[in-house]
């Protein structure tokens, strides 16, 4: 199959499922559900369409993202490639499933708000980190503030 890219607007329609480690790293799945609002010509009004269900699939620091910020009935945006995993049953018969392997998985912010914070920086090569990594941890972590010069007040804004 080729990588087509393919982007999904809906809901989650599951708990998400997720296990550690393993030869790719952590592992999550969950299901996105997507019905399409269809204008009825013979009642002059819109109904729903038939719910697609997609099965969505998320490797390494993604899927330790999705487990802790995707919930159930969360409005989502997925991102990714169209696979396709075969194998045989237990009486020989060939199976087949399509999924989508998520490059990005974000909250759809045209149906509510959502709260970023950035993962933590991981230690991947060296005990300590140098001086730079530290010095961006810290202005990761400071609260900025801007002295609003068109302010009335004359006070600062917190940025």
């Amino acid at each position: 199959m080729s990588d087509v890219q393919t982007t999904i607007f809906g809901y989650v329609g599951g708990e998400i499922a997720f296990s550690e480690g393993g030869a790719r790293g952590d592992h999550a799945t969950f299901r996105v559900g997507s019905t399409p609002r269809l204008y009825d010509k013979n009642n002059g009004g819109w109904r729903d369409g038939e719910t697609v269900w997609t099965t969505v699939s998320c490797w390494r620091a993604l899927a330790g993202n999705v487990k802790t910020s995707v919930h159930v009935g969360d409005p989502v945006v997925v991102i990714g490639k169209r696979r396709l995993n075969t194998w045989q049953d237990e009486s020989g018969e060939k199976r087949e499933r399509e999924f989508v392997d998520a490059i990005t998985v974000c909250h759809d912010l045209a149906r509510g708000t959502s709260v970023f914070r950035k993962t933590p920086r991981t230690l991947e090569r060296a005990e300590e980190p140098d001086q730079m990594s530290r010095m961006l941890d810290a202005a990761e972590q400071s609260t900025v503030t801007v002295e609003d010069t068109d302010n009335a007040s004359g006070g600062d804004v917190a940025a």
